[in-house]
């Protein structure tokens, strides 16, 4: 019986070549597309899971209310939270500390000095300073070393694989000396393989916690620049102890909250939800977002769907050309059930083969994906991900099920109940109510279209927003160098030296050193306020610190009053150089001017305010007020930024405006002043266009994402819409070649096919607009600065569809049209 089964269903596949081939394409590029997102997704939420204890790590975020309102939600929060919660907690097993080694250092620079050969030295980024602890709490895994002992030692250095093959090739790493910034010896205690994709801790090197001492952070209650991490003990209820995290905050600053007038909040952030579900200020490193996956599940799912009703259209559409079949075989005696699973192996033949090709293109399918998102998608997969999991090889033959139960019920039911006498007179054919199934079908698969092609054309206006605003400082043709870490009386005295030789060359517009540089978070915040005000009064700002060149260097507009004057800067306030006090000049932008509550730039300008930065506060005179730029991506809204021009060590950028003419030469020429100012220091140097951009990277990604499966689905879709176009053209051949005896033109013939169509379509389009609007806003929402919902969204999209549509029916009415009638006329 099942080889009859068989051969029938393969005979049925070969006799109708051109809808077995639109059946199984679609279907296998439906069931790929839906298992690469969801492999895709697996892999966003397996993130932090393969830590040993990962349900009892919490973090220790903050929140600010009252004065300090300014400031986000930040990831970071005090040094002293971790220590002072395993002090007062007995439910807490131990806790750990992080914070970027950048927060102390203006540059970070190692160097290995072998016994024979050159030097290697390198700038390097991702350096942290952290607990002892971190490495027993946390699971990375350890390649060379212990973790127990690590980070135990002050002068100990962790390193990961790839940066130990960067300083010692393929030599051993361990016990290996390296120099921090020129002068501190630091010892190789540990290599850990790689930090894997899915952590949302992403570092190089690690430096023991233990080298700092209590007056740079070990452990005060200021300073919220530091991730905090504690470990719970088995059986702890998680809500319990957060419960008791108020009375805790109002122990340890209480009396500071009154004094600034503020409020501050801690939260348990549970490790394995702050990938996906944390959106702070400061994220020690890029996050992914739970509406994206959520959005592309919607999007799997709907793509999958696409490809079902195409199946089940074609499928249910070519088996009214068996009613004959299903009659005779009625006659001779078929029973109800043999007719029904004919139609249900016809369906798991077809789901089949459409398994075993979509299956066979995923492994292509995640090498592109991890392309777009820059991350080993395919070697998670094949080390850890679905092919190891059963819900993976429960999902495969569930899918599959589906499709099959989809496909094969309804014409098996419905052609297994009919007599056979009407079946035989092929009455079925003007069933109205199969009509009006796929008419739906074929509406909601429109539907999907358009508010897929609408959500790209919305994505892409406002990656084009983005490129084309006006950020308010000239981002082209800056070349941005890395100022060494030089802890000297001597640090301005080369600074300036090095200012002035750049400049004396023709490429070089124009050179300014600060501590930050636009497209950058800036690090220094703190509180300011009118000089009238109480001293609780005010709010937190950023600061930043430029020089009189910075202005003209990035374009920035001074709106009201002037920038600072050369030799303008503030007395010393970290130790060097020391001489008498000078008057304190300061420069607003917009925001902080406004925020002080002065009601015009000029307003502001000459007035006294004070603000609190390194040794205390200072008293200082509003010099001028710049135009408001952004610093950071347009998702977030203007930053209210102090600038101050400092006398001492605080200058991380050397920002040159440059002619890009011949840049090679001109790279090299900067390399050698840059080394005869700094002997020894690592020349890194980058693009401020391409720093800027790269906040938009994940943006990048998921519009190429987004763009990449919504074609897919409109490719789905218009295999579907070919296959029903074949069919009813097929149907109507002889009515084609009565038409054109009678003198019916192509037009009139293409008409008479494409209205149906276009009615569906204009329906669709109609219940498609809502969902357009209120999905394109709520997403331009999440941008502080976004462009508009243009025309675009709402025209192209059907515009699209109907040529796309018109296009396939004229394909296939052209060929059945120029059949000679005579042939037509005798089809039956």
């Amino acid at each position: 019986m099942l080889r009859n089964y068989l051969l029938v269903a393969i005979r049925n596949l070969i006799r109708n070549k051109v809808f077995s081939l639109i059946n199984i394409a679609g279907l296998a590029l439906g069931l790929s597309t839906c298992f690469v997102i969801y492999q895709y997704i697996h892999f966003e939420q397996s993130y932090d899971q393969f830590h040993a204890d990962a349900d009892r790590i919490y973090r220790i975020p903050i929140e600010y209310t009252g004065n300090f309102s300014t400031l986000q939600f930040s990831a970071t929060n005090h040094p002293a939270v971790g220590p002072a919660l395993k002090a007062d907690f007995p439910e807490v097993e131990d806790f750990t500390r992080l914070v970027r080694l950048s927060l102390y250092t203006n540059a970070a620079a190692l160097a290995y000095e072998p016994p024979s050969g050159d030097a290697v030295a390198f700038n390097e980024g991702k350096i942290y300073v952290a607990d002892p602890s971190f490495l027993t709490m946390f699971s990375f895994t350890m390649k060379e070393g212990a973790a127990a002992t690590a980070l135990k030692d002050p002068s100990s250095i962790v390193l990961t694989e790839s940066i130990a093959r960067k300083y010692f090739g393929d030599q051993p790493a361990l016990g290996k000396e390296l120099k921090l910034n020129g002068d501190n010896l630091m010892k190789v205690t540990a290599v850990l393989k790689d930090i894997p994709e899915n952590s949302h801790l992403q570092f190089d090197i690690l430096i023991s916690f233990n080298i700092m001492s209590e007056k740079w952070g070990y452990d005060i209650w200021g300073w919220p620049e530091f991730y905090n991490y504690i470990k719970l003990k088995e059986g702890t209820d998680p809500k319990q102890v957060e419960a008791k995290l108020p009375a805790f905050r109002e122990k340890y600053l209480g009396e500071r909250m009154k004094q600034y007038k503020f409020q501050s909040k801690f939260h348990l952030q549970p490790l394995t939800d702050i990938h996906l579900k944390s959106n702070f200020s400061q994220e020690q490193s890029p996050n992914g977002s739970e509406r994206t996956v959520y959005f592309l599940s919607l999007l799997a799912a709907f793509i999958l769907i696409i490809a079902w009703i195409n199946y089940i259209n074609l499928s249910t559409s070519k088996s009214l050309e068996r009613s004959k079949e299903v009659g005779l075989r009625k006659v001779v005696g078929a029973h109800k059930y043999q007719l029904v699973s004919q139609f249900f192996f016809d369906a798991l033949l077809v789901n089949l083969l459409a398994l075993f090709i979509s299956l066979g293109t995923i492994p292509f399918s995640l090498n592109w994906l991890g392309n777009v998102v820059g991350k080993d998608i395919a070697g998670f997969v094949y080390t850890s991900g679905w092919w190891y999991s059963s819900s993976f090889w429960v999902l495969v033959p569930a899918v599959v099920l589906g499709g099959v139960l989809l496909a094969g019920l309804y014409p098996a039911l419905v052609f297994s109940s009919f007599k056979p006498a009407v079946v035989l007179k092929g009455k079925f054919f003007k069933s109205q109510s199969g009509i009006a199934i796929r008419k739906y079908m074929v509406s909601f698969q429109y539907i999907l279209s358009i508010f897929l092609v609408a959500g790209t054309i919305t994505i892409y206006r406002q990656l084009a927003y983005m490129d084309k605003i006006d950020v308010g400082y000239a981002k082209d043709q800056i070349l941005v160098l890395k100022t060494p870490a030089v802890y000297d009386s001597t640090i301005n005295e080369k600074i300036n030296y090095l200012k002035n030789e750049l400049k004396q060359y023709p490429v070089v517009k124009d050179v300014s050193v600060s501590s930050e540089i636009p497209g950058h978070a800036i690090a220094d915040r703190n509180k300011i306020r009118r000089l009238t005000q109480d001293p609780g009064d005010g709010f937190m700002t950023y600061i930043q610190s430029i020089d009189h060149d910075f202005t003209s260097t990035f374009g920035v507009d001074v709106i009201a009053g002037r920038t600072f004057e050369e030799g303008e800067s503030m007395s010393p306030v970290f130790g060097f150089n020391r001489g008498p006090a000078k008057p304190v000049k300061v420069v607003l932008n917009e925001s902080a001017a406004a925020g002080l509550g002065y009601e015009t730039p000029e307003a502001a300008v000459h007035e006294k305010i004070a603000f609190a930065y390194g040794s205390g506060e200072h008293i200082a005179e509003v010099v001028g007020v710049v135009k408001n730029y952004h610093q950071t991506s347009l998702k977030e809204k203007y930053k209210s930024i102090l600038y101050i021009y400092p006398g001492d060590v605080t200058w991380r950028y050397i920002s040159l405006r440059v002619d890009t003419d011949d840049l090679s030469n001109s790279l090299a020429s900067f390399e050698k002043t840059y080394e005869s100012a700094f002997p020894g220091g690592v020349f890194d140097y980058f693009f401020l266009n391409d720093h800027f951009n790269s906040q938009y990277k994940a943006d990048q990604q998921f519009a190429a994402i987004f763009t990449t499966f919504t074609l897919l689905a409109i490719l789905v879709s218009c295999l579907g819409l070919l296959g029903l176009s074949i069919f009813a053209t097929t149907q109507r051949t002889k009515e084609i070649g009565i038409r054109k005896v009678l003198g019916a033109s192509f037009t009139t013939i293409l008409m008479l096919f494409s209205k149906d169509s276009v009615r569906i379509l204009i329906v669709s389009y109609l219940i498609a607009v809502p969902a357009i609007y209120f999905a394109a806003s709520q997403w331009l929402n999440n941008f502080a600065f976004h462009t508009g919902m243009g025309w675009e969204i709402y025209i192209l999209p059907p515009l699209g569809l109907l040529l796309i549509s018109l296009g396939t029916i004229c394909a296939v009415c052209l060929r059945t049209a120029f059949i000679n009638p005579s042939i037509s006329l005798r089809q039956e």
